[in-house]
């Protein structure tokens, strides 16, 4: 596979704000936040390719990697004439966007990072978790191949976003989470580990908001806390919640968000 630029939503005016999906739904989960930034910023909503073609059924592709999916997203920004945005990004999103910010520091002006799932950092500090290994064992096995409703189902439940398999299936959203099962496909060791140190942390020298629900997995929580030491301009925003604490409080989120990008 080659990078190529994204499919993107642009609404409003002013300076330019970027949101950058999770590995499963994609950019519609941000399309009620970016409707109200449109109201006073540019507000452009991409759509990473694998979750472009998963949503659209296909397997995960094994060319596919983390560095695809960097340049793809600086081929967008070049497209739409934009040198440098705000870029705010949640779970994988949140971890595409930190190897983007290392790799191109000087076309980011801020950092918004909502729980952001970059377990290669735990790995490179000698922490792995038996959450993340069993979470990592489960999407690598499912790399490329065919994902089903219990698939889907395991993963909510491993992911922090439901208590059980159970409790995924009765969730008001699993109808919205179905159609978009394919794209766990793509969720291969290289599309979600970068060729990075720990120590090269430090380069991220932008201010950054760090986002975590107060019930969340105890993995991403330790994630954003080696970020709020390792990183010099950092402010971390606790919510009410789980993995999704920054749909399940729009306000809250919405006007810490605000005050960073100010």
């Amino acid at each position: 596979m080659k990078p190529r630029v994204l499919l993107h939503e642009v609404k409003g005016e002013g300076p330019p704000v970027v949101l950058v999906p999770g590995g499963l739904t994609g950019w519609v989960s941000w399309t009620p936040l970016a409707d109200a930034l449109s109201a006073r910023r540019r507000t452009i909503r991409v759509q990473p390719i694998h979750n472009e073609l998963g949503s659209a059924g296909e397997r995960g592709d094994a060319g596919y990697t983390a560095a695809i999916e960097r340049e793809s997203l600086l081929m967008t920004m070049d497209a739409l004439g934009i040198e440098t945005a705000d870029f705010t990004g949640w779970s994988g999103g949140g971890r595409a966007l930190i190897e983007f910010a290392l790799a191109h520091p000087e076309r980011v002006r801020t950092l918004t990072l909502v729980e952001p799932a970059a377990y290669w950092i735990l790995d490179g500090l000698g922490e792995s978790d038996p959450e993340v290994t069993r979470l990592n064992q489960f999407l690598h096995a499912l790399a490329g191949q065919d994902v089903c409703e219990d698939d889907l189902a395991e993963f909510l439940e491993l992911a922090g976003l439901a208590q059980s398999k159970d409790q995924a299936r009765n969730h008001p959203a699993w109808p919205r989470w179905v159609p978009h099962r394919m794209a766990l496909s793509w969720s291969s060791e290289q599309a979600d580990r970068p060729d990075r140190d720990v120590a090269e942390l430090a380069g991220i020298r932008c201010p950054v908001l760090l986002v975590h629900g107060s019930a969340t997995t105890d993995w991403l929580k330790r994630v954003v806390a080696v970020l709020d030491e390792r990183l010099p301009d950092t402010r971390i925003l606790e919510l009410p919640g789980d993995h999704a604490c920054h749909l399940e409080n729009p306000d809250a989120f919405l006007a810490a968000l605000e005050l960073h990008l100010e």
